[in-house]
């Protein structure tokens, strides 16, 4: 087995990587023991250190990786495959602008559901699930919480605005739920926190990553997640956190869990509501953004005993 060579030439640092492409450490690892991509030098110090030519190979990976290919497959092209896919941008379903956010925005306050479904299932249809809740749910859900937060939307507005959206969501899974998949993930949230909308949002980009999700509902107490957790035999819990939630009870709500969960059972937290949570909190991945969830799954599945989502087909 060869020694990995030690450089004290130009190079990136493994947090500079991290800044400059999007991808976090965590993934860069994964990647390195699971493709053989990328391959750092080291430093004097045994510091990573990452070439330009292997950065901006990892960037144009994460445009990839944003617009729905998975880094699997991303990993097994040359440089000439991924420059035509990276030129094939197809203007089918392109981010929306501000124009059309404010369009459904303004949907949402006339209260035309059923303009703003069709909508929905259109681009649903046009994009697949998980480009449907990165570019379309989860900023319409910032746009609406913003107008919210200005008193240019009533209760009312905001909860009929969501529970078309949860509709919507439980319609599609409902031909969706798969039988198998790893990891397992227990979703639920913590007393107090009734809002579901997140945790059907992260149950569908589960299924998509061929996962297995078990839920439980909204609003448990710790002990019964714990005591739910043991007795379904899942790898992960995950919580969601919406904006009404206080960041200060989140956190030491997870620290809690966090110690009266079995050390091997991981503890994921996403939505809104962990965003204000700055300092890291140890044994707990946090998931501010969707695209965090696919780091998490990256990091078990890198794990002795997981598998990865081409292992289950």
């Amino acid at each position: 087995m060869t020694s990995p060579s030690v450089s004290s030439g130009p190079g990136l640092p493994i947090a500079s990587v991290e800044r400059e492409t999007g991808l976090s450490k965590d993934t860069l690892r994964v990647w390195e023991r699971r493709y053989g991509f990328p391959t750092p030098e080291r430093d004097v110090n045994g510091e990573r250190l990452y070439t330009p030519t292997q950065v901006r190979r990892l960037a144009q990976i994460k445009r990839l990786m944003d617009r729905g290919h998975r880094p699997g497959k991303l990993m097994t092209l040359d440089e000439a495959g991924l420059l035509a896919l990276d030129q094939a941008r197809s203007s089918a379903w392109p981010s929306p602008d501000d124009q059309q956010l404010e369009h459904w925005l303004n949907l949402v306050k006339t209260h035309d559901t059923e303009a703003l479904q069709r909508a929905f299932h259109r681009e649903l249809a046009k994009r697949g699930m998980t480009r449907f809740v990165q570019d379309i749910v989860a900023p319409l859900i910032a746009r609406v919480g913003e107008a919210w937060s200005r008193n240019e939307l009533g209760v009312f507005e905001e909860h009929l605005f969501s529970q078309h959206l949860e509709k919507l969501f439980r319609t599609t899974l409902a031909n969706m739920t798969p039988q198998t998949g790893h990891p397992r993930v227990l979703l639920t949230t913590l007393s107090g926190e009734e809002h579901t909308l997140g945790l059907l949002m992260v149950e569908a980009l589960l299924v998509v990553e061929d996962a297995y999700p078990v839920l439980l509902g909204p609003q448990t107490p710790i002990d019964e997640i714990v005591r739910a957790a043991q007795i379904k035999a899942v790898d992960a819990v995950c919580l969601s956190f919406s904006t009404a939630y206080s960041p200060a009870l989140a956190a030491q709500g997870l620290r809690d869990l966090r110690q009266m969960l079995p050390a091997d059972t991981q503890l994921w937290a996403g939505g809104y509501g962990v965003k204000p949570i700055r300092k890291a909190i140890d044994g707990v991945c946090l998931m501010p953004e969707f695209q965090d969830l696919f780091d998490c799954l990256a990091r078990w599945r890198s794990e002795p005993g997981g598998k990865t989502a081409d292992d289950l087909k």
